[in-house]
């Protein structure tokens, strides 16, 4: 039962379960399950590196499931679904720690390499960050 002597009327209360449009987040989204995605299919089809996974540490088999699972929650963010922007956040951040760890690792040894997940990672979570601030900003009861 409604309270009638409410300020804010239940039509103004309606929770719309799409984020709003935001072109570039879905670039982002789409380049991060395309990179995630190809590269799970580039490994398995190559036979040195596909034996080679047996010997891998539990922390980097955490780090694929994570960014599998961003993977998929990537494809919810690019159809707009406003369940999926929380754990696309905190899992985008985890991803960016994971890589951020890597990068400082393989540069003590020497190698220098272009983190191209290490900035798609930091632009998703900077246009998530924007976005979750505009969906707040909608959710919040206007008194008339």
């Amino acid at each position: 039962m409604t309270n009638p002597s409410s300020p804010v009327s239940a039509s103004e209360r309606y929770v719309p379960s799409l984020l709003p449009r935001d072109i570039f987040r879905t670039l982002i989204a789409l380049a991060i399950v395309a990179l995630t995605l190809g590269g799970w299919i580039y490994v398995m089809t190559i036979p040195v590196d596909r034996f080679a996974l047996h010997a891998q540490t539990k922390l980097w088999w955490i780090e694929q499931v994570v960014g599998f699972v961003l993977a998929i929650i990537c494809i919810g963010i690019a159809m707009r679904r406003r369940a999926f922007l929380a754990p696309a956040f905190w899992l985008a951040i985890y991803s960016l720690v994971f890589d951020v760890m890597r990068w400082i690792f393989e540069f003590r040894e020497g190698q220098a390499r272009l983190p191209i997940a290490m900035i798609l990672y930091a632009l998703f979570i900077w246009r998530l960050h924007l976005t979750r601030r505009a969906v707040t900003a909608e959710e919040r009861p206007r008194a008339v």
